[in-house]
């Protein structure tokens, strides 16, 4: 007759809301560091699958990756064709031929988004916890202080409970939606209107002011280009706008005419092909209503015009690049807070950022680590996890709205509106009449901006988790 060892006791069951990046990394490190918390993951979309196309990865994120075991994985994805990390190559394109700004030395990995999700699933051991089709409508928390569960709603009519809700379900989070209604009523019961009408504004995304052009370039069809030198290599292009326009209202602000800004590219599925980013901006728009879909299809003629007169490679870039799909670019507001009762937001639910860091992924994917380091650790348990994730709270909600802030900062740089170039005109720019020494400022403030992402530790920050959860 066999025999069985019990299984280990749950101390709680932990629903994660969104498959993306960040809930994938969370329960991957939970998977790894606790044996005693159940899992559920529920995802929107019927099967895995990340949008947009290329995803780079810095070395304090590459950190995260490589604790976890993933280093050989991920060589076999990486985006270069040797999987190496590479040069960061910053240029001003703007004028018919570009000029360099500064190269960052390799530190940067890219990949294909699909690929390492991928990669992510195959090691989740609870791959079957996925349950696919589940879109959350809203939650229901027990009253203050009781430890019943939390009921979740989906889309399709159905329920499920949990004892701690993780919302990694996007920038369109409903998760986000119901904590902040739910904080915003919980202000008008005690007569704070002001605040409850505050936290009401940070249920919904604000527009960037910025649509990026998103694309897939095969490399074979740049081999005689002008664009051919730099197939294997990362480029940030960047760009004045043309023309200085007077502030938009909210009902003309879709009629001005949108200005070229910057353009990124790197190459991702063993070096086979280029992933494209091309940004546009309309002066005035920043925090406005976008009124239009958010995806749309586009055509290589339509980004082509946007950038007519810059560099040479960058025209054949965008004439290779068949189709494309642009995206109408948001953020979420600075939250005062990532958690409420026992529900936590993490990745774009709780700071949705511009791209200009090329962080946004990465700083989901620290949530999920410094998130899982709490959770897992002894002293955490049903009965405190509200002053658990409220360490969780205190260290990551500083930094990754710390990291929004300097991504909106990058990015008016990337647009020549910084260090003195906002006295400098489209056509000035374009025709190269500017002094020389304004590219070196730009190179040494891009040095400065991205230090972080690339000298220090995530683990400094596990380390204080640990000393604060020493004190529940």
């Amino acid at each position: 007759m066999s025999s069985t060892t019990p299984a280990t006791p749950s101390k709680f069951r932990v629903a994660i809301v969104g498959a993306g990046l960040g809930g994938l990394l969370l329960a991957l490190f939970l998977q790894k560091y606790s044996t005693d918390i159940d899992v559920d993951i529920y995802e929107s979309a019927a099967k895995l699958t990340e949008l947009g196309a290329g995803i780079g990865v810095w070395p304090r994120v590459m950190e995260v990756l490589k604790f976890l075991g993933l280093e050989d994985d991920l060589k076999e994805i990486g985006g270069a064709h040797d999987s190496t990390a590479q040069s960061v190559h910053y240029r001003k394109a703007d004028e018919p031929k570009a000029v360099d700004i500064r190269v960052f030395a390799p530190a940067l990995l890219t990949f294909s988004r699909s690929d390492l999700q991928a990669v992510l699933a195959k090691h989740l051991h609870t791959a079957d916890k996925i349950v696919y089709s589940k879109r959350l409508l809203a939650y229901v928390e027990p009253e203050a202080g009781q430890l019943d569960p939390i009921v979740l709603q989906f889309k399709d009519g159905t329920t499920a409970t949990c004892d701690l809700l993780v919302g990694s379900d996007g920038i369109r989070s409903a998760a986000r939606r119901t904590m902040f209604n739910n904080l915003a009523d919980a202000a008008e019961i005690r007569g704070d209107k002001e605040q409850a009408a505050k936290l009401r504004t940070m249920i919904e995304p604000v527009w960037s002011g910025q649509v990026v052009y998103r694309g897939l370039v095969p490399v074979d069809k740049l081999a005689d280009s002008a664009h051919s030198k730099d197939l294997q290599k990362t480029l940030i292009l960047l760009g004045k706008d043309r023309a200085s326009l007077p502030s938009l209202s909210a009902t003309n602000v879709h009629e001005a005419n949108i200005d070229p800004q910057d353009i990124v590219s790197y190459p991702i599925t063993r070096g086979k092909t280029i992933n494209v980013a091309a940004f546009v901006n309309t002066p005035g728009a920043e925090g406005t209503t976008y009124t239009k879909a958010w995806v749309t299809e586009s055509t290589s003629a339509e980004v082509l015009e946007k950038f007519s007169g810059w560099d040479a490679g960058v025209q054949d870039l965008f004439k290779a690049m068949d189709k494309s799909l642009s995206w109408a670019v948001h953020t979420v507001r600075g939250l005062p807070t990532y958690v409420s009762g026992r529900a936590v937001l993490i990745g774009d639910a709780a700071h949705a950022m511009t791209p200009h860091q090329g962080s946004g992924a990465g700083q989901a994917i620290e949530d999920g680590f410094i998130l899982a380091t709490i959770l897992s650790h002894p002293n955490v348990t049903l009965s405190n996890l509200f002053e658990a994730l409220k360490i969780h709270d205190g260290l990551r909600r500083p930094f990754s709205q710390g990291i929004q802030r300097r991504s909106q900062m990058t990015g008016y740089l990337y647009h020549l509106h910084r260090l003195g170039w906002e006295h400098i005109t489209g056509e000035q720019s374009a025709a190269g009449d500017y002094p020389r020494e304004m590219l070196g400022k730009i190179g040494d403030e891009l040095e400065s901006a991205m230090g972080w992402a690339i000298n220090e530790s995530i683990m400094d920050d596990r380390e204080k988790a640990l000393k604060l959860l020493e004190k529940l």
